[in-house]
């Protein structure tokens, strides 16, 4: 059976909902072992060993984060600068996670149209991503799939609705077990 790793780069689970809810439904999912970074690294000193060890042994990785100002949380970015290294992920030795597959899960609480020229987020969510990827491509990975899900903003002070939120978590999290099970 396939070993799917989840590395969940939400700075703080306990006060997420939509990525919180994907991670549980993820973790309860086939073969399936979830490393989140706010529990694991909350003081942001990374075991570097640990994790490139996990990425080693996984046939599937996931990175689930919320869009924070249009990338990743500092943790992730923290959790790539420190494992992502010469000769593990890149460089002449750097093979160790080429041909990996790969599913980016995200999620964001503004809403698609607002990632256009002339909206709050300024242009494509897709231009944003360019550098997030950058350690993806530079790893020569395999990425079999991106999911993203908007309007995941469940404060009612920000416009958000748990209703709806508690609707997409669930069409997210189905999306990337269909996604998993298409990849293995």
């Amino acid at each position: 059976m396939s070993k799917v790793v989840v590395i969940s780069g939400h700075p703080n689970l306990n006060e997420s909902m939509a990525n919180a809810k994907i991670i549980n439904i993820l973790g309860a999912f086939n073969n399936t072992h979830v490393r989140c970074l706010d529990d694991l690294y909350p003081d942001y000193k990374i075991d570097i060993p640990a994790e490139q060890a996990a990425l080693i042994d996984a046939d599937l990785i996931i990175f689930q984060f919320p869009l924070y100002w249009s990338t990743y949380p500092a943790i992730m970015k923290k959790w790539f600068d420190d494992v992502f290294t010469y000769n593990f992920a890149f460089g002449p030795e750097g093979d160790k996670l080429k041909n990996k597959k790969v599913i980016l899960s995200i999620t964001a609480g503004a809403t698609a149209e607002s990632y256009s020229e002339g909206d709050f987020n300024f242009m494509p969510l897709d231009d944003y991503l360019e550098s997030a990827l950058h350690p993806l491509k530079a790893a020569q990975v395999e990425l079999v799939d991106s999911i993203v899900t908007f309007n995941m903003n469940s404060d009612v002070n920000e416009g958000g609705n748990v209703d709806t939120v508690n609707r997409l978590v669930v069409e997210h999290a189905d999306r990337v077990k269909t996604a998993i099970s298409n990849a293995m």
